[in-house]
């Protein structure tokens, strides 16, 4: 799958939904989704979305997928985010088969706050499992306090109530329960 392949495999009613991006003054992924960091190799981008490598990879691909405009970590999301959150994927997935990969063999999910290092959204999408470092293994630990997967993290936004923020150890209940 080349490039233009994977731009047609995303056109879907989420990109006619999106306006202008808009950026935050100071935000590295901001700027790498503005084409304003000359050191990040951006491997795709469209109107909505951007991929580049992480610049501490856990193995041989391990992607990083922003929304152009800046949005903070997961959890500060809503429920009405919905759709981004699972264009992220849709973007990962298309961009790691483009380069062989498969999604099946990848750890896909967000680092948790605090324990996050840009709060700007970005989903981790780590290819192959069987070949991440130690490091890697325990930074990407599903479900951790540090790192929920996709999954996780769509059901969380889909049972978020509309109201003030949970505490970290409710946060962590619920992933104790979701490991059950």
């Amino acid at each position: 799958m080349d490039e233009g392949e994977v731009h047609s495999r995303l056109r879907n009613d989420f990109l006619s939904s999106i306006g202008d991006p808009h950026f935050k003054d100071g935000c590295i992924f901001c700027k790498i989704a503005q084409g304003k960091e000359p050191k990040a190799k951006i491997l795709f981008q469209n109107e909505a979305a951007c991929v580049f490598h992480d610049i501490r990879p856990s193995t041989k691909e391990h992607l990083l997928i922003i929304p152009k405009s800046h949005h903070g970590n997961v959890k500060s999301l809503d429920k009405c985010q919905i759709p981004l959150v699972q264009y992220l994927y849709q973007v990962g997935e298309a961009v790691l088969e483009a380069r062989g990969g498969n999604i099946a063999d990848a750890r896909v999910g967000f680092h948790w706050p605090p324990f996050n290092t840009i709060d700007h959204l970005h989903l981790h999408v780590v290819y192959p499992t069987s070949e991440m470092n130690l490091l890697g293994k325990i930074m990407n630990r599903p479900n951790s306090f540090w790192f929920v997967t996709y999954e996780w993290a769509l059901n969380w936004l889909q049972k978020k109530k509309e109201t003030p923020q949970e505490t970290p150890q409710e946060s962590q209940t619920e992933i104790s329960e979701l490991q059950e």
